[in-house]
Order: structure tokens, then C-alpha cells, then sequence
């Protein structure tokens, strides 16, 4: 039996610390005598690509981390892999910090250790919790938004496939280093194939290995075609494309007016600015003042809960406002917040 078959449980160590990654390996491999695999990750882009390669066992994950923090990676995690175990790892045993882990379905919340016996009492939760894993249990699926996963991979500046299967229709999308460059079904490409594939409501989806497309059909910003698709749903509603119109001429009625699904053709973005849902920027784009972006994320969030207890229409999540030739889009979801402003192009530029 080779040394890889013999090992028992796989583990992802993700932390941006390689000092403390280098040292937890060492000791935890001596301690379970090499009969743990192990992997790590600096940052939330490198263990995704370990999970896509192969899966673990348990993610071991530090909550002190930029970019993306241990509990916003776990929401992610959550989304694309829920039966994924997590154990989360702090310095600061705080109680709210450990409430927040277990809402977000971590299996375990542990101190981070500074020790020897440190070391040796989190390999005993790790070994105990891997053993526990092996045994007759219950599996579950949940369901994933294509949004979703397409954001994880252009944030991530990935380079991809979406592949996506939908009763009578099929298409993919090309991802091409956080960039979605194509998009075809049936006999539709670029845009419409794009809005087409993010209007249906159910199906399968996989990914891939990166491909060159035959073209390349789409240019805009990620985060503005994202956008675009969401208010297209949200203003369809019960009328988004049914799986058996993608391939035809009954699309662009789906949609509405044949126009709007090309909007995004011609419009020039003059800024941008992604944030987590604690409000960390994850993407920006000419934006001179952040802080003044944040504090407008603030006073949209509250406003949008005073109306939910004033109305009972619910709760709104995209503001659009158009200041004469330009056009300002917060879009507020339970996981990220996206502001976009455009320059609108001219009646008769539209293309």
C-alpha cells in the first residue's frame, strides 16, 4: 500500500498566514504519524481551487483573513458544497463570534493554536470529528443560483466553463480570468444566450476546463451583466424564458422589449465598487471615494428596513436612479453589495 493510500482523512488548511500553516502541518503530521493528508491555502481564490480538484474531508478555516474573511468564504461554501465540514479557527474566542459560526453551519469553532498542547488538543477534535465523518449518516443537496457561481469564479479571476442543462435547453458560459466572454444557447449567443441561461429557474449545471470560444460575444464587466440579469428576472418575474424557448424566436418576447436585453451594448462604465456583506471591498473600478460608497451602502440598508416594517411590500434590494446621461445601480443581496454607475449612451446609439 502506498504512503497516499494509507493516509486516512484529507484536510484544507486555509489561512493567509504561511508561517502558521508551515508550523501546523509539521506538528499535526508528526503527531498523526503521517496518516493525515494534507493541503493548504493562503487566501479564499487558492482553496477553492484545491476543493475543485479534489474534495476533503474537513476545510479548516482561520476567520482572521482580508479580502475575504473565514465567515464570508464559509457562506460561499456553504452555497456550492453544503455538506462540506467546516471547522472554524480564531485567536479571539468571542461569544459572538462563535453564535455567528454556528449559524453559518460550521461543524466546530476551536482557538487557534499557539502551543504544543495547543497543537495536540486540535488534533484530537480534527481526528475525532474526521473519524465521526466516516460513519452511517445522512446526506443532503441544496440548491445553488448560476449567480453564485458565476461570481465565485470571475472573483477569483477564474478561467472556465459553466456548462448548464435545463430540460429541453443547454448552453454555456466562458469565464476567461474573471471575465465572461461568451455565451451561447441553442441558436442564441453572447448577451441574449447570457440573460437567457441566468433566467431559468432550475436545471444542472457543471464546470469545466477553459476552452477558447468560437468568438468571443461579450465585453462588458462582469458585475454590470450580473446586474443586468438579476433586474431581468426580478422585472419578468413568473414570466422568465421557459427552458423549451431558449433555442428559438420566443426569447427576446420573454424578455420583453428586444432592446433591453442589449443595453449593456454601448453603456460605459464610469465606476464600480463590490463589497462582502461585512462591507470588505472585494472589487473596485475608478472608484475616488470608497468611504462615501460604504456610508451609501449604510443609508440604503437602513432605509430599505424601515420600509420593510413600514410596508408590507418587502424589502427592496436594487435602487436605480438616473442623473441625466448617467445612470446610478446599488444592488444590495444577503451576500454581497454592488454599486455600478454608467454613461448612458445616446437615444440613437444604441446598438
Amino acid at each position: 500500500m502506498s504512503e497516499e493510500q494509507a493516509k486516512r482523512y484529507q484536510f484544507l488548511f486555509v489561512d493567509d498566514d504561511p508561517v502558521f500553516l508551515a508550523t501546523l502541518t509539521g506538528l499535526l503530521k508528526q503527531i498523526s504519524q503521517a496518516h493525515w493528508a494534507f493541503r493548504t491555502a493562503n487566501n479564499h481564490s487558492q482553496a477553492l481551487d484545491h476543493l475543485k480538484a479534489q474534495p476533503v474531508d474537513i476545510v479548516v478555516l482561520d476567520i482572521e483573513m482580508p479580502v475575504m474573511d473565514g465567515f464570508e468564504f464559509l457562506r460561499l461554501l456553504r452555497r456550492i458544497n453544503p455538506g462540506q465540514r467546516v471547522v472554524m479557527l480564531s485567536s479571539r474566542l468571542d461569544e459572538k463570534a462563535r453564535k455567528t459560526a454556528a449559524e453559518l453551519g460550521a461543524t466546530l469553532f476551536l482557538e487557534k493554536p499557539s502551543s504544543a498542547d495547543g497543537f495536540r488538543a486540535l488534533f484530537a477534535a480534527l481526528d475525532a470529528l474526521a473519524a465521526a465523518g466516516q460513519q452511517a449518516g445522512f446526506r443532503g443537496v441544496m440548491q445553488v443560483g448560476l449567480q453564485d457561481v458565476l461570481q465565485m469564479e470571475c472573483l477569483g479571476r477564474k478561467s472556465s466553463i459553466l456548462a448548464i442543462s435545463a430540460g429541453n435547453a443547454a448552453g454555456q458560459i466562458y469565464i476567461a480570468g474573471g471575465e465572461i466572454i461568451h455565451a451561447e444557447c441553442g441558436k442564441l449567443q453572447g448577451e441574449m444566450a447570457l440573460y437567457g441561461l441566468l433566467g431559468l429557474t432550475g436545471g444542472e449545471f457543471s464546470l469545466k476546463g477553459f476552452a477558447e470560444p468560437p468568438r468571443r460575444t461579450i465585453s462588458g464587466q462582469y458585475e454590470f451583466l450580473l446586474m443586468e440579469a438579476a433586474r431581468l428576472r426580478d422585472e419578468n418575474g413568473s414570466q422568465a424564458p421557459s427552458p423549451g424557448s431558449l433555442g428559438g424566436a420566443d426569447l427576446p418576447g420573454a424578455f420583453g422589449d428586444n432592446t433591453v436585453a442589449t443595453e449593456a451594448r454601448g453603456v460605459r462604465i464610469e465606476e464600480a465598487l463590490l463589497c462582502s456583506r461585512a462591507g470588505e471591498v472585494l472589487y473596485q473600478r475608478q472608484c475616488d471615494s470608497i468611504e462615501s460608497r460604504l456610508e451609501l451602502f449604510t443609508r440604503l440598508e437602513q432605509q430599505a428596513m424601515l420600509a420593510t416594517k413600514a410596508t408590507a411590500s418587502g424589502r427592496f434590494h436594487r435602487v436605480s436612479v438616473d442623473l441625466g446621461a448617467t445612470r446610478l445601480v446599488v444592488q444590495l443581496q444577503p451576500t454581497y453589495k454592488l454599486l455600478v454607475k454608467s454613461a448612458l449612451p445616446a437615444p440613437g446609439n444604441k446598438q
